[in-house]
């Protein structure tokens, strides 16, 4: 036992002694290095590679691992020499030792396949293949070395020399293997860009081939749609076609019947043209007896005229007619006693009071019993409407003719004047002014026949408190009387408004309006009392083309105020009473002076005589409607009215002319 351990120690000295080897066995290496080293290698997976280029690499491969796969050249391993020699003791037995089997030579290598279409298709597998079986080799080395002894310094170093001879031609084998998938990657990354070029151009002739795609889709779209418009358009047309040879058909058989009618037309066209001559004739021969009878009518229609102004003239240009007014309903409940008034004949009455005592004047002298007035006419309480607007029809026909007319109601407040001029809503209970307007365009129609065409102008206006007020107008504004020129004595009032006419329903709107605005309040003799002097102005324009005459009559339609005395109850209308009986007052002196034929006639005293100017004293025929009260309480103002009246009716203005024009032809 001694003795082994001295020949340890020698020998472990002898280990230490020994100079090192020149070739230095590495650490065996495992597998997760070489599997780390071949990644860092970078192979790519699956890259597709042209034909050629797998046989060049294939050939180029083989030749190469033909080569590498021989060994290489066997190294000599020279012992070095030891300083010492290595003696051993005498009393050491010698130890048998049993040799090691140590194999010198080429050690068998694994059959390789050629590289180039194996790593191709799958390098990362292959690569493992190899490592495990270098793994192997290494591991049996391994197991081997673990039977060698360690003080078999000869056996060990054999070992590690086959062992590095192995790993030196792996190591060739994969730098060979590494070469070639180096070159690979770079054929590779060549056809790679190649590609991507080819790619790219495959991209813009792809968008190019899809926008030109779309734009044949389209192309397309609209060409079937045109298609199926046409189809559709065919198939109508073939519809119409079919229809339209049908109605060709027809029309081609109406022809026939046509013709056939025509030539039966023609016949009777000759027939008709020798009659037509005929009528020729006969319409020729009309017309002139038409010329001859229209120059006859206009000529009678003339001397109508004449007559008819000729009798108007012996009635009187100033007349004046007397109604007395039945009493009312309440005058009936309340028993008023009447005072007795008789109608000798249809022009004369005869007044008196009921109890038969005298009357006193305005002076305090007793006066007759009886007081008779004569006028042109008299209408009793039981007369209408009607039978008034009767006589003055003739007025209206000769304003119609070209004439000035004048109306104008006169009395005492309540005695009727307004219900003789307006009247009531009713045919029956119409009054002057409604009645003179259906009368103008009844007349008129006669009037167009003979060749006449009217133009009817309105206005309305009343004279309150010696202000003239437009009826028709809400504003108020400033108006004047002036004369139309400084020949005649027509007048007209400043910003009156005037309204065209057109049918009769016009005018009576007009009317209404004009009986709206109308100042009027209650007062002891009546409820609603006229407070004012309100006139209706028509116009009437009548122009002739054939003859190339103009005829222009003015009708003036006048509703006076009540006169009568001023009570003391009434304090509150003195103002409007005074301007009322001041313009009556100074249209009885416009009579008087009148009556005396006087050279200066004061119609300017008041806006009342200054506006009915033309009508009292000018180219005017005037009509005065006196209205009286029956009552006996009002017997002393209705002799007052009597003899203003019959004043008036004694006043002559002498001959009056017609208001007539000649048309200038203003034609070149």
């Amino acid at each position: 036992m001694n003795t082994w351990l001295i020949f340890v120690n020698i020998q472990g000295k002898m280990e230490s002694r020994l100079p090192k080897p020149r070739i230095m066995i590495k650490k065996a290496t495992s597998i997760t290095d070489i599997a780390a080293k071949n990644n860092n290698h970078k192979i790519i997976k699956n890259m597709p590679t042209s034909a050629s280029t797998l046989t060049s690499t294939s050939t180029s491969g083989g030749t190469k691992s033909t080569n590498e796969n021989k060994l290489a050249v066997k190294q000599t391993l020279v012992r070095a020499k030891t300083l010492s020699v290595i003696t051993r003791p005498n009393n050491v037995k010698a130890v048998k030792r049993t040799a090691t089997d140590i194999i010198h030579g080429e050690t068998k290598k694994p059959f390789i396949k050629s590289a180039a279409k194996t790593l191709v298709n799958k390098p990362n597998n292959n690569v493992l293949n190899t490592v495990n079986k270098v793994n192997k080799v290494i591991q049996n080395d391994t197991d081997k070395a673990g039977k060698i002894k360690k003080w078999d310094l000869r056996g060990r170093l054999a070992q590690t020399s086959d062992k590095l001879s192995v790993v030196q031609q792996k190591n060739k084998d994969i730098e060979s293997k590494c070469i070639i998938l180096q070159n690979l990657v770079d054929t590779l990354k060549a056809s790679e860009a190649t590609c991507k070029n080819e790619i790219e151009k495959l991209q813009v002739s792809n968008n190019t081939s899809t926008a030109e795609l779309q734009i044949l889709t389209v192309e397309i779209s609209a060409i079937r749609k045109n298609e199926e418009d046409l189809a559709k358009r065919l198939k109508e047309s073939e519809e119409l076609c079919t229809n339209l040879s049908r109605e060709l058909n027809k029309y081609q058989e109406n022809c026939k019947t046509q013709e056939i009618l025509i030539s039966e037309q023609a016949k009777q066209l000759t027939v008709f043209q020798i009659d037509l001559e005929l009528q020729k004739k006969i319409n020729t021969d009309l017309s002139i007896a038409k010329e001859e009878l229209q120059a006859l009518t206009h000529k009678m229609d003339k001397e109508r005229r004449i007559l008819h102004n000729n009798i108007q003239e012996l009635k009187g240009n100033i007349r004046v007619f007397c109604r007395v007014r039945p009493r009312t309903l309440k005058e009936i409940e309340q028993m008023k006693a009447l005072c007795t008034i008789s109608f000798i004949d249809d022009c004369t009455i005869e007044v008196n009071k009921s109890d038969g005592s005298d009357a006193i004047s305005c002076s305090g002298k007793l006066r007759g019993i009886k007081q008779e007035f004569s006028f042109d006419k008299v209408f009793t309480p039981n007369a209408s409407q009607e039978d008034v607007f009767q006589e003055l029809s003739l007025l209206v026909q000769s304003a119609l003719e070209g004439y000035n007319v004048c109306v104008f109601a006169y009395g005492q407040t309540g005695s009727g004047k307004t219900y003789t001029m307006e009247g009531e809503c009713g045919l029956q209970t119409e009054g002057m002014i409604p009645r003179t307007v259906r009368h103008i365009f009844e007349e008129m129609k006669q009037f167009e026949l003979l060749g006449w065409k009217y133009r009817i102008e309105a206005s309305f206006l009343e004279i309150y408190n010696e202000h003239i007020i437009d009826l028709l107008d809400s504003q108020q504004k400033i108006h004047e009387i002036r004369m139309v020129d400084s020949k005649g004595q027509d007048l007209y009032v400043s910003n009156l408004q005037i309204e065209e006419i057109h049918n009769p329903e016009e005018l009576h709107e007009c009317l209404r309006t004009a009986q709206r605005n109308r100042a009027c309040a209650a007062t002891h003799s009546n409820e609603r009392s006229s407070r004012s002097h309100s006139v209706t102005r028509i116009r009437l324009i009548g122009t002739h083309i054939a003859k190339q005459e103009v005829s222009v009559g003015n009708l003036n339609l006048v509703d006076l105020a009540g006169s009568e005395r001023l009570k003391t109850e009434e304090a509150v209308r003195t103002v409007e009473t005074k301007n009322i009986n001041k313009s009556l007052a100074n249209l009885g002196n416009v009579i008087l002076a009148l009556l005396k034929k006087q050279e200066h006639v004061p119609y300017r005293n008041s806006k009342l005589t200054h506006l009915l100017m033309p009508s009292l004293g000018g180219n005017s025929k005037t009509l005065m409607l006196l209205n009286i009260s029956p009552l006996d309480e009002c017997y002393n103002e209705t002799l007052n009215s009597l003899r203003f009246a019959s004043n008036v009716n004694n006043c002559k203005t002498g001959n009056i002319k017609r208001s007539r024009m000649v048309l200038q032809n203003t034609t070149n």
